[in-house]
């Protein structure tokens, strides 16, 4: 008993913070493309940021709960629906048995987390839940969600009184009309033309139909090498800006292959990915470039925000259980 999918949306998959240190034996990394929203969902019922979470990508589901427990819900805004009801995001939400969580397509952002307090009753695999689609394994049987299938829960849990949120102020990135992408220079920048990189800094690229969990596809100005080289294959990371031979970037994502050979002109800093994450097909991208030290100063404040609200809804959820 836990959670019945009556419909799987359009790419429902269990997801935590990946699947790392097994690379070299040609496993991806997975998890989370937006991991900020998914440790928001994760803090706010009190769960460790890296609890597995359903990922809802561009069109949600329609679940069946079949016990009682609390979730909360962060990310893209699907409209969702409890019984027919609006809810909000970055909240605890108490459903009862019977209860229906509706969601639609999003209208901002693509990505919406759902987490479960207590989390999901799943095995892991390879240290982590996240599902690996190509390789059919972690998560729910090692593929998305669909309609019937039900994801056991650890515990049920008591209908509380909760009446706080964590505010919208954590909500700025997603659907911003600043595309503004930042990035620290790559391992081969300097292999590029004066023209590539002045053009890549300056024009727009658009997010292609062609993009997925894997990569982000690009299209805008075409950036040339200085002359033409081989690269020896070097392992892959998420946010890394490739350059194939047509000259359009490829942005690695989650889902990326554990290693890569096209020439990178950029990296897209970590505290940037949620954002990146969340744009869409069709949408346009700015790229700005800062140094590595700007990179980890922003990251640290990062961290910083998240460990101030982790320590304010522990405060909260002990505020509830002596109620």
């Amino acid at each position: 008993m836990g959670i019945h999918v009556t419909k799987g949306g359009m790419l429902t998959v269990v997801q935590d913070l990946g699947r790392f240190g097994y690379q070299s034996y040609g496993f991806i990394v997975s998890g989370a493309m937006d991991a900020f929203a998914m440790k928001i969902a994760n803090i706010t019922v009190g769960n460790p940021e890296n609890e597995a979470v359903l990922e809802m990508n561009f069109v949600g589901p329609t679940l069946l709960f079949e016990e009682n427990m609390v979730i909360s819900l962060f990310g893209a805004d699907m409209l969702p629906e409890k019984n027919g009801e609006a809810i909000a995001h970055g909240k605890p939400i108490s459903v009862k048995k019977g209860d229906v969580l509706r969601f639609h397509a999003a209208v901002k952002g693509s990505r919406c987390y759902l987490a479960v307090k207590g989390g999901f009753d799943l095995p892991s695999v390879l240290n982590s839940k996240s599902t690996h689609l190509s390789a059919k394994i972690g998560g729910f049987h090692g593929r998305k969600l669909e309609s019937g299938d039900r994801i056991p829960i650890r515990q049920p849990s008591q209908i509380l009184p909760v009446s706080w949120g964590i505010g919208n102020s954590y909500h700025h990135y997603i659907g911003t009309e600043d595309h503004t992408i930042r990035f620290t220079k790559g391992r081969q920048y300097d292999w590029f033309t004066e023209e590539a990189i002045s053009r890549f800094q300056s024009e727009t690229f658009r997010i292609t139909p062609q993009s997925d969990r894997m990569g982000y596809r690009l299209e805008g100005p075409s950036l040339s090498l200085k002359k033409n080289k081989e690269l020896i294959t070097e392992g892959a990371t998420f946010g890394s800006i490739q350059v194939p031979p047509n000259g359009q970037p490829i942005i690695l994502m989650a889902d990326r292959q554990p290693t890569g050979g096209y020439p990178k002109i950029g990296q897209v800093i970590q505290a940037d990915l949620p954002k990146l994450s969340q744009m869409r097909p069709g949408d346009t991208i700015q790229f700005q470039q800062i140094s590595l030290k700007e990179a980890q100063q922003i990251l640290i404040q990062v961290h910083r925000e998240l460990a101030y609200l982790k320590a304010a809804v522990k405060l909260k959820w002990r505020d509830v259980a002596y109620v």
